[in-house]
């Protein structure tokens, strides 16, 4: 369902199943989880990391046949209470991500470029092999009435995928009870696992998450000199180098009331004022 095809007061707002905050590109994503299973990023985020414009990427998204599909309004959870905010399916991030110009900042410019360049030549992989035309790329064609292929290659693609469609929704159904009860096994052994290996549980990583974004919007805020992406990069990486951690993610669970303290102090130190926000329980964020 497209949420955003209706005027502003009637679009739905979703409850997610879930919410996690994941590393990607070097920054701190929140993910969702529809009630259906799809995982969903945060817009608001993915622009912050990669400094884009987050207004004239909505216009672009919503504008986009294809990626506007892609598009939901979740009610999460934030440092300001719950709010409804904008997320983009995460089978539709690859396409949007391959129209995103050099606007991307330096500190992911390069990662981007690498992925861009990556999803060019599997798609075209991908097409070469619909048509039965070779890989490598179009020099490996010998004769050039090989690409009558692709017509009736594609011709081929739309049949099934009508087909396929169409068969697609009475399997859905039975799939989205079966995935609710792994989706229960899974959450039950993935914590199972944090407690053995010791390293933070879901409901510890969100309110670090909501206790940084706190942060980098106060630094936002008061160093005006410094972008709104920049600000959030800086937090992110002053947390994760006071722990010495590549991903935020990896602060061991033993060490979890350090790195709020040390979010605290931080925050204090920049505002003059305390930063105390509730501490959520693993079932606030399902």
């Amino acid at each position: 369902m497209n949420n955003w095809a209706s005027p502003e007061s009637e679009r739905e707002t979703l409850t997610p199943h879930e919410q996690l905050p994941v590393t990607y590109f070097g920054g701190v994503v929140l993910a969702v989880r529809h009630p259906d299973g799809t995982i969903y990023l945060s817009i608001r985020d993915l622009c912050l990391i990669i400094g884009l414009n987050r207004s004239s990427q909505m216009r672009r998204l919503r504008s986009h046949a294809d990626l506007s599909q892609g598009l939901a309004l979740f009610l999460v959870q934030t440092a300001g209470g719950p709010q409804a905010q904008e997320f983009l399916a995460l089978e539709k991030v690859p396409a949007w991500l391959l129209g995103v110009t050099s606007r991307a900042t330096e500190e992911v410019r390069d990662k981007l470029r690498y992925l861009q360049s990556y999803l060019v030549r599997e798609v075209y992989a991908a097409f070469a092999r619909l048509a039965g035309l070779p890989e490598q790329g179009s020099r490996s064609i010998e004769d050039l009435e090989e690409l009558r292929r692709l017509d009736t290659s594609l011709a081929a693609l739309a049949e099934r995928q009508a087909q396929l469609e169409a068969s697609q929704e009475k399997a859905r159904n039975a799939w989205r009870d079966m995935a609710g009860q792994i989706r229960a096994l899974t959450d039950r052994l993935a914590a199972l696992e944090q407690q053995t290996e010791g390293s933070l549980t879901r409901g510890q990583r969100g309110h670090l998450y909501q206790l940084v974004q706190a942060w980098g919007s106060a630094k936002a805020e008061r160093e005006p000199r410094l972008s709104k992406s920049a600000a959030f990069q800086t937090v992110w990486a002053a947390l994760k180098a006071r722990f010495r951690v590549a991903r935020y993610e990896d602060i061991p669970a033993a060490r979890y009331r350090e790195a709020v303290q040390f979010v605290q102090d931080a925050y204090r130190a920049l505002t003059g004022a305390e930063l105390s926000l509730p501490e959520q329980g693993e079932l606030d964020l399902l």
